[in-house]
């Protein structure tokens, strides 16, 4: 799934117009690929859960309540007997404040839901979610289309992280499989479905800079942060040129 001119027309002239069927297949068509890319890193998620000797049950119950593969692996990674807490929190917000930036930029399109079914929609708000719902969504956002992307990438989650939960151990080192490449790959992809859209390259390649100069300066896992806020600038500032302003 690729952002071009066919897939603006589809988002701003027929899916509105769309009935509760089409949007439905027209979401599993496009979350297909996202999931072949995502549900490998679950695996891994859940490996690398039962290697640090968490319990199954605590296992699933992490991956349902947090739902963020990205801060999973974060705290994982940092994991200790005992688990060092604030650092866990702390680096867990550092690599999760993009949601914020993604509930800001959604939630324009979601006004017309009802605030139970924002909510509803925030708490599944990952990054595969939020790059489908910004290219499909229009100014109004389907609450149809957003549910058949979102639910079905959350049970699957959910079943990758059992798998690697129940079978990780087998995996004696995951680089013989590639495995300890699954995120960066997953990352790559999400943010090539945006590479068509205006001033992409100058953002992307200002965000790839500094989050590797803060990645070797100040660590991780500040470095995600510091991209994100370096592509915010770069941004802001190529959009006030064009407007003919000063930002």
């Amino acid at each position: 799934m690729t952002y071009n001119r066919a897939m603006a027309e589809t988002t701003l002239t027929s899916e509105p117009s769309m009935a509760p069927r089409q949007l439905i297949l027209l979401a599993l068509r496009d979350i297909a690929p996202v999931m072949l890319a995502a549900l490998p890193f679950g695996v891994v998620i859940g490996a690398l859960a039962a290697k640090k000797g968490l319990p199954f049950d605590q296992i699933m119950l992490m991956s349902g309540l947090i739902f963020a593969g990205a801060s999973q692996f974060v705290a994982l990674e940092l994991w200790g007997v005992p688990p060092p807490f604030w650092l866990i929190v702390f680096s867990v917000l550092a690599v999760n404040f993009r949601h914020i930036l993604y509930s800001a930029a959604l939630g324009r399109k979601m006004r017309h839901w009802t605030a139970v079914g924002r909510y509803g929609g925030f708490a599944l708000m990952v990054d595969p979610v939020y790059v489908l719902g910004e290219l499909r969504g229009g100014a109004r956002l389907s609450g149809v289309y957003y549910a058949a992307i979102a639910i079905p990438l959350y049970f699957g989650w959910l079943i990758a992280t059992a798998l690697g939960a129940l079978f990780g151990r087998l995996i004696e080192d995951p680089k013989d499989f590639g495995l300890d490449f699954v995120l960066a790959a997953y990352f790559i992809y999400l943010v090539a479905q945006f590479r068509e859209r205006p001033n992409a390259v100058p953002i992307i390649l200002a965000s790839a800079a500094f989050a590797i100069v803060a990645f070797f300066t100040i660590g991780p896992p500040w470095h995600i942060a510091s991209g994100a806020f370096a592509g915010i600038a770069v941004a802001a500032g190529l959009a006030g040129r064009r407007a003919g302003t000063v930002v």
